[in-house]
């Protein structure tokens, strides 16, 4: 319920990336953004619906007006039994006054609080009970609320987002309830460098513009706004002659139509808004800045001035960001990375309604500068504007636009997001021409906009240059904390590698398990059109899993190798980790160069992560590249070479990593909780992704070895799910892997049990200048295979894995306004990882919330799930899973989940019955014999202490 978040360490948190940009990023269910090209950064727009490949179950979009001025937009597509409906407005900060900065924002959390029709919390109960993946978010242009559910409950959607368009209650004492939890969220901001980075670009770049501050706006403005002031500004901007309505999914158009017409018709058109007039004048010189915080990692953020979304030089300016700083292929990353000057990079054209920029940006590698790093990004820009770029890049670039414009059409929510993000901006027909002024750009037409808008003169330059200090746990050792009882605290090892720490899930059905998460078997009445998966086991002991879609003409590949951080040896953690990274930095016959030109030649992706338990490998392509992608993949698993140069690039790229991870509250507080949990020599205990000093005593020839005793066909699942005949998918998948010969001995994948604690171990690490910290309340928890996981699994849903609704969410925001969100989590794999709830707040909150945390454990030991909360469960896990299995992806994984841990390919198919047949009685077993919050726990806080960071509950 914010602004778009960032996605990786080098994506903005504000606005939009450009079409090409959006369509290059790999779709994230992230709150308000549409999907984007993987990784790129280049503007916010979307191509042609009418693509090389347009499936036939992708109708024309049908557009239409009420008389009371609300466009409405419908498209039919018949791929999965899913809706996505979404409300947009015409407003988002950029409607803002100063003084009223973030007043969108704020609104967007009222939106939630109730009208007189659904009292306070029951929109995201009914929702989650529906099955519903829903929420809001604000940016520059506008604001929006979506729901993605399936079809057949598309009329609950239109029935809330209709009345609270007109009726929202607003009360007065939900927003002084509310502000704390919006404090809670720009303090989180505050402690992340990057966003810090980026919301001061924005605030140098523009002077007299709105775009000039934060989305979530000035904290000092926040604090001030009335509630009578948020009324006003809802009356003024939420109406239907300022609103579009997208749906788009399993529809008939003409009843979806009249529905629409049903709810929204009788809303009376209201006044328009009051236009936005200010024109951001020219620059006239280089605007510089440099921000001091502390930290680890420095960042260097330009941005020069460019061009409002409906300027045709934007096309240009599209294909320049993917040259310049999309993928491996391009100069940023041949430039900066390969050279170990820069972690990350990333370029790209993001545009708004108005003039926005053009913004390339780099994570500083551990033994660079910042300002070797602006140097190096600096002859890169200057070699565009007096060179032209190769044909071999223009063609590359337009070929990575094509490709994931067809991605786009896998899912639903994308192509609902399109239409609303561009209709709302400019005109949702933007997108249909998209591709055919892409392909009309020259390599004089990049040179030529290249030289236009990246001058001196209008660009801003930021640099993130952190304030020394002692990292928290001096390299991972736990030191800097206090322990009581007295206990070695080591390294951690996060089940999930610590990915995405800090980011708190967006919808509800992020946090609940991987084997629930990633799709099941449909809700009562609803009828998955799926085929049934074939399971081939190649002579060398290969397993594949094949699930043909012929919906569109698209294949997501997604694989698992047995041979993650579970198997590192004492002092080299991050072994496994660090072999991931350089499968694709070069074989006997291919260098890390020719990989990435054939994977983004076709404008496929592909990716491996090294894991506590597993190497996974993700790749999506267009189906006539299946085969090429097998072959590289194939080589990449069997024969890496682990050239010199790129382990000490990897190296480099990992430490960088590791310092980011320790600069973060949330990182720190959840990783020191393994290291009380499980005992030294455990394979939870270490850090998967390794510190410091583990990194460094890794040796080429440890990667050689590791690789040549973990790595082999009977260690690995492969599963394809797209537009392929199971039969020429097991044909292609022999004859690229045909000749990978068998691993022996296997490595017994398994992971000792560990005992629990006896007694309270609690930790406190102290991090100095940060404006929130963090609380992690941890015991271990089971194994994915354990019998009492799906009890274990709905009473976690109730704790804290149903998010918005969920006991610790009602109580420490909703009731008591303590956090932004609080979430628990059961880190299931093939050995028993821990049992999690995580927690931000204001340091003067930390008891309070650590103290509101225990007490709703003990409640859930003690009595465990309601019926009325089981019920409210098995609703929505059992409505979710439609939109679950609406992607290839989403399909792909739960198959790789169900072959990894034994649970039979018909697990999609059984797995509502088994949401439904876990009673009460069992989910609170589960909580009783798990939670034990009166036996022994880890309970960590990282952060400022209470004084340093002042704030704190303002009620």
């Amino acid at each position: 319920m914010d602004e778009p978040r960032v996605r990786t360490a080098a994506r903005a948190p504000r606005g939009l990336a450009p079409l090409a940009g959006v369509l290059l990023a790999a779709f994230v269910a992230t709150t308000s953004t549409p999907p984007a090209l993987a990784g790129s950064t280049s503007k916010t727009r979307t191509r042609s619906m009418t693509s090389t490949a347009t499936p036939a179950t992708l109708s024309p979009v049908y557009e239409t007006t009420l008389d009371n001025g609300l466009s409405v937009l419908i498209q039919e597509v018949h791929t999965a039994p899913v809706a996505a409906f979404m409300v947009w407005y015409r407003t988002g900060s950029r409607n803002e006054d100063v003084g009223t900065t973030g007043i969108s924002h704020l609104l967007e959390h009222m939106m939630f609080k109730g009208t007189p029709t659904y009292g306070k919390g029951e929109i995201a109960k009914i929702l989650q009970k529906n099955g519903a993946s829903f929420n809001a978010g604000t940016s520059l242009d506008y604001t929006n609320y979506y729901e993605v559910l399936a079809s057949d409950r598309l009329e609950l959607a239109m029935k809330i987002e209709s009345d609270r368009m007109v009726n929202a209650l607003i009360p007065d004492e939900e927003h002084r309830l509310e502000m704390t939890v919006v404090r809670s969220e720009l303090e989180r901001n505050e402690d992340n460098p990057h966003r810090a980075l980026y919301n001061e670009t924005f605030a140098q770049a523009f002077q007299v513009h709105p775009y000039h501050w934060p989305t979530i706006g000035w904290r000092v403005n926040v604090e001030q706004i009335r509630t009578e002031q948020i009324r006003d500004y809802y009356k003024t901007h939420y109406m239907p002659n300022n609103a579009t309505v997208v749906v788009v999914g399993d529809i008939d158009r003409d009843k979806t139509l009249e529905m629409v017409k049903r709810y929204f018709g009788p809303i009376p058109r209201g006044a328009e808004p009051p236009p936005v007039t200010t024109v951001e004048p020219p620059q006239q010189g280089e605007r510089r800045f440099k921000l001091r915080k502390p930290g680890d990692t420095p960042y260097l953020m330009v941005a020069y001035r460019n061009p409002a979304l409906a300027d045709s030089d934007n096309y240009a300016l599209d294909v320049l960001g993917i040259v310049l700083g999309h993928g491996k292929t391009s100069r940023l990353y041949r430039a900066l990375v390969e050279k170990k000057l820069a972690a990350e990079v990333d370029a790209g054209n993001e545009t708004g309604r108005d003039p926005f920029l053009f913004i390339a940006q780099a994570t500083v590698a551990s033994e660079a500068t910042l300002d070797s790093v602006e140097h190096a990004l600096e002859a890169e820009v200057e070699r565009l504007k007096n060179e032209p770029v190769t044909a071999e890049e223009l063609a590359r670039a337009k070929k990575q636009v094509e490709a994931s414009f067809v991605y786009s059409k896998d899912s639903i929510r994308s192509l609902a997001q399109q239409l609303g993000y561009y209709n709302t901006v400019a005109s949702w027909k933007y997108i249909d021409t998209y591709l055919d002024r892409i392909a009309e750009v020259t390599t004089a037409d990049v040179q030529r906009v290249a030289a236009k808008y990246l001058v001196a003169d209008s660009r801003t330059v930021g640099w993130f240059d952190p304030l020394p200090e002692t990292r928290a746990g001096g390299d991972g050792a736990g030191a800097g904390g206090a322990s009581e009882p007295a206990k070695a605290v080591a390294r951690y090892r996060p089940l999930d590698d610590g990915a995405g720490a800090g980011e708190e899930a967006r919808e509800p059905a992020a946090a609940l398990e991987p084997a629930a998460s990633s799709g099941a078997a449909a809700a009562p009445g609803v009828r998955l059109a799926r085929t049934q998966p074939v399971r081939t086991v190649l002579p060398n002991g290969l397993t594949l899993v094949v699930e043909r879609n012929p919906a569109n003409p698209t294949i997501s590949l997604q694989a698992v190798v047995k041979a993650g951080g579970i198997f590192d040896p004492p002092g080299k953690s991050g072994l496994a980790a660090f072999v991931a990274d350089m499968l694709d930095k070069g074989t006997p016959t291919r260098t890390a160069s020719d990989i990435a030109t054939a994977v983004e030649n076709v404008g496929a992706a592909l990716s491996f992560d090294g894991g506590a338990e597993t190497v996974t490998c993700q790749a999506r392509m267009l189906s006539p590249d299946l085969g090429t992608m097998l072959d590289v993949l194939a080589d990449l698993l069997a024969h890496p070479s682990f050239p010199d140069e790129k382990v000490e690039q990897v190296r480099a790229e990992r430490i960088t990593n590791y310092r980011i991870m320790e600069n973060s509250t949330s990182s720190v507080a959840a990783r020191r909780a393994n290291t009380l949990l499980y005992p030294v020599g455990h394979p939870y205990h270490d850090y998967p992704a390794g510190t410091d000093t583990t990194l460094k005593a890794i040796t080429r020839q440890d990667l050689v070895a590791y690789h040549a005793s973990h790595y082999g066909p009977n260690n690995t699942i492969l599963v394809l799910v797209g537009d392929v005949e199971p039969k020429r998918a097991a044909e292609m998948v022999r004859k690229a892997f045909g000749g990978w010969k068998r691993l022996a001995p296997v490595p017994a994948f398994a992971v000792p049990a560990a005992p629990a604690p006896g007694s309270v171990l609690r930790l406190t690490v102290p991090m100095a200048g940060r404006s929130q910290t963090d609380v992690v309340y941890a015991v271990p928890g089971l194994a994915r295979t354990d019998p009492d996981y799906d009890a274990a699994m709905m009473m976690n849903y109730v704790l804290g894995g149903g998010s918005l609704s969920s006991r610790l969410m009602d109580n420490l925001r909703d009731q008591q306004g303590l956090v932004y969100g609080v979430y628990s989590s059961i880190a299931a794999g093939i050995g028993a990882g821990p049992i999690q709830v995580r927690a931000g707040t204001n340091p003067a909150n930390v008891d309070r919330a650590a103290a509101s945390i225990l007490e709703q454990v003990r409640r859930m030991a003690a009595d465990g799930p309601t019926e009325d909360e089981m019920e409210d469960a098995k609703g929505y896990l059992t409505g979710v899973f439609p939109v679950r299995l609406e992607t290839n992806a989403g399909v792909a994984s739960q198959l790789l989940v169900s072959e990894l841990y034994g649970l039979g390919l018909d697990y999609i198919d059984r797995y509502a019955s088994i949401v439904r047949g876990v009673t009460r009685e069992q989910a609170a077993a589960a909580a009783k014999k798990y939670l034990k919050p009166d036996t022994g726990y880890a309970l960590v806080i990282a952060g400022s202490a209470p004084d340093a960071a002042g704030g704190g509950d303002a009620r």
